[in-house]
């Protein structure tokens, strides 16, 4: 009886030891299944991070990557925008520059208008002396060496005449007259239009273009009477002997200075 009842202890403590190890066995397998889920959970959030990462650098290398452009452009316009400023500043120099020599211009010819206008508005020259009428059985060649003496000797009193005249002006006024007078030709060509020409101009253009001179003229005037001959040479030659005649008084006078 004894070892029966040892027996029976013994099997229930071995059944005991064995519940024992089974609850034991399954805790661990239960611990093991939190550890596996937990490492899973883990690994997951551990890709997404390095994930989240690659984005991040990604788009912290597309900021840089666009800043550095923004910054090169920002240089690009700034070199572009000093550029246009300096020739901005350089055009408006230069139309400042050619205002005033536009103004200088201006004052120029309305100086040179005045003087001209001076000039224009001096009394004629007092008419030459009658030219004495031809014999019909004259030569032509004596003829013109006759008209030739008499218009020299209108020519000597016309030029008494303006010296003793251009003697009395100023010193001023003849350096003035002379300077206008050099630069008369110049001046007319250029702001002279063409409708603007006087009498004088187109008779005289009229007798370049005809081929006439100064021969052929005073054969033409010898033809006429005294007074008709006198009026046809004052008319076709009076402005340039007139001219003339100015253009030496001063030059006579500038001598005598």
């Amino acid at each position: 009886m004894e070892r029966l009842r040892q027996i029976e202890e013994q099997t229930v403590k071995a059944q005991k030891e064995l519940e024992e190890q089974t609850r034991k066995a399954l805790e661990l397998d239960q611990e093991r299944k939190r550890a596996k889920e937990e490492a899973e959970r883990l690994e997951k959030e551990r890709r997404a991070a390095e994930e989240a990462k690659s984005a991040i650098a990604k788009q912290a290398a597309d900021q840089m990557k666009n800043q550095e452009q923004l910054a090169a452009e920002l240089a690009e316009f700034t070199a572009k925008i000093a550029l246009l400023e300096e020739a901005k500043k350089k055009k408006e120099e230069e139309a400042t520059e050619w205002q005033h020599k536009a103004f200088a211009a201006q004052e120029d010819l309305e100086k040179t208008k005045e003087e001209l206008k001076t000039v224009m508005s001096a009394p004629p020259p007092p008419p030459p002396p009658p030219v004495v009428p031809p014999t019909e059985n004259e030569h032509d060649e004596h003829d013109e060496n006759n008209a030739e003496a008499s218009a020299e000797l209108s020519n000597d009193g016309v030029m008494n005449h303006r010296s003793e005249e251009e003697r009395v002006t100023e010193t001023q006024k003849n350096e003035r007259v002379k300077k206008q007078l050099q630069a008369l030709s110049s001046e007319l060509a250029q702001a002279r239009d063409e409708t603007k020409k006087t009498q004088n101009d187109v008779l005289h253009a009229e007798n370049v273009k005809a081929g006439r001179d100064k021969y052929k003229t005073l054969r033409q005037i010898r033809q006429g009477n005294t007074k008709q001959r006198i009026d046809e040479f004052e008319a076709m030659w009076g402005p340039k002997l007139y001219a003339f005649f100015q253009m030496r008084s001063c030059q006579s006078s500038i001598k005598q200075m």
